[in-house]
């Protein structure tokens, strides 16, 4: 079959109008009484006549173009009307393997799908009663678990999630919806979230029309205020203050010590900060059963009004083994990273090298930050500094440079910074800090 090849051949030539310029002369020579005539309702029988010699000098003209036209297009037709019968011939077996190959598919899907659900029947415990409910919510199954480059760890940790949100959200709805509960909760299903079921509640306790109780709860209508110190995770603090706004409790938040995100900079207006770059082991993909990516190395300089005063450099063991295409680019291996911190006891050393200071980097938005957080989190560190990302901005002025691309050999090669060990974290931060001085100066002139 994959011998077969269509083999055909054409002859296109060439088409003129082999007496153009003696027609075209001609037509201008007759045309030429037209030019300037204006016509008179005394003149209709001339107009009548002249436009029927035009017509006619047109049509013949006009005929002439499509007799020519259908000569070149039949060898043409006649050419697709053979290769249509062609394709029509290979369409027939080719939808049929589309099809089987379709139904397998949506087997597989489906057969997926049994897993999946088989698995949150198996962990949904906590749900109780409701956990069939949950299953069937509309919101509860997200169609990317079915995808063949979903693995199975994804959509099991995605699944879990779901179950241990919905247990706190239910212990929420039980705790402040009173009498409402089954209605709040029945409102709940349909999205799997909590948003909006307040003023969802406060409807219901707004149209209910209660008896009136044989004897009062209180007679006591005075309001008062209690000021308490809330601690916990981010996401423990706002279900707090979210069941205490379902409560009716007018909350106010005199303080919030909770670890906020880290503010981007966007322009170079600063001369102080610290400049880094990260190293990590890489990863072959969760699709393929490989781990996360981790830290390997992390190096860092200070520069202070525009001067670089110290250093940082930290080989990181980042609990798993390096990818070896990684390894051969950054040099860095599992043999020289056996003895080193883990990156939780590296951030806490890279955090007191930080201290206050803004965070610069190249690329760091969409990649180092990533490994900077989660490392943090995982060690109880909270870096929460402003950051400037100098690849972000030295796109902004690509163009008008004229550079071929933003990387940081490409750039540091265009301002004649060295970088003596490419692909290393110490080195790429120096160069970085002194990328971003070069940055600084092209905005300040405006060029």
């Amino acid at each position: 079959m994959n011998e077969l090849q269509l083999l055909s051949h054409h002859n296109p030539g060439q088409v003129s109008i082999d007496n153009f310029q003696e027609l075209k002369a001609a037509l201008t020579g007759l045309l030429t009484r037209y030019q300037g005539m204006i016509y008179t309702e005394s003149m209709l029988p001339e107009a009548k006549a002249d436009k029927k010699e035009l017509s006619r000098l047109y049509r013949d003209i006009d005929e002439r173009r499509k007799e020519i036209k259908r000569a070149y297009l039949a060898p043409y037709q006649e050419f697709e009307a053979q290769v249509k019968e062609l394709l029509a011939m290979v369409d027939t077996p080719l939808s049929e393997v589309k099809a089987f190959i379709a139904e397998m598919e949506n087997r597989e899907k489906n057969a997926k799908r049994l897993e999946i659900e088989a698995y949150f029947r198996m962990k949904s415990g906590p749900l109780g009663a409701l956990a069939e409910q949950i299953l069937q919510s509309p919101a509860f199954f997200d169609p990317k678990w079915l995808n063949k480059t979903t693995s199975a760890k994804t959509w099991k940790d995605a699944v879990g999630q779901k179950i241990a949100q919905a247990v706190r959200d239910l212990q929420t709805i039980q705790a402040v919806a009173g009498p409402h509960t089954q209605a709040v909760t029945a409102r709940y299903l349909d999205t799997l979230s909590t948003d909006g079921l307040d003023d969802y509640r406060n409807q219901l306790v707004a149209v209910s029309v209660p008896e009136a109780p044989a004897v009062p709860v209180s007679t006591d209508c005075r309001q008062g205020s209690v000021t308490l110190r809330l601690t916990g995770s981010g996401e423990t603090l706002a279900q707090a203050l979210e069941v205490l706004s379902m409560l009716g409790v007018e909350c106010e938040v005199l303080e919030d010590d909770r670890p906020q995100p880290m503010l981007e900079r966007t322009e170079p207006n600063f001369d102080s900060f610290v400049c880094f770059d990260l190293e990590t082991s890489g990863t072959f993909g969760a699709a393929n059963g490989d781990a996360p990516a981790e830290i390997t190395e992390i190096g860092a300089v200070r520069v202070v009004r525009g001067e670089i005063t110290e250093t940082f450099s930290q080989l990181v063991n980042p609990g798993r083994k390096i990818v070896p295409r990684i390894a051969r680019i950054t040099h860095i291996t599992d043999a020289i990273v056996a003895g080193q911190p883990g990156p939780e006891e590296a951030i806490r050393l890279f955090a007191d090298f930080v201290g206050d200071s803004i965070l610069v980097g190249h690329n760091i938005r969409q990649s180092d930050l990533h490994y900077i957080d989660n490392a943090a989190k995982r060690a109880g560190v909270r870096l929460e500094n402003p950051f400037f990302d100098t690849y972000r901005f030295a796109r902004t002025l690509k163009d008008a440079q004229g550079w071929k691309n933003v990387k940081l050999e490409y750039l540091s090669e265009v301002f004649g910074i060295p970088q003596p060990e490419a692909h290393r974290a110490w080195c790429d931060a120096q160069a970085n800090a002194l990328l971003y001085a070069r940055l600084k100066e092209l905005a300040e002139s405006g060029t």
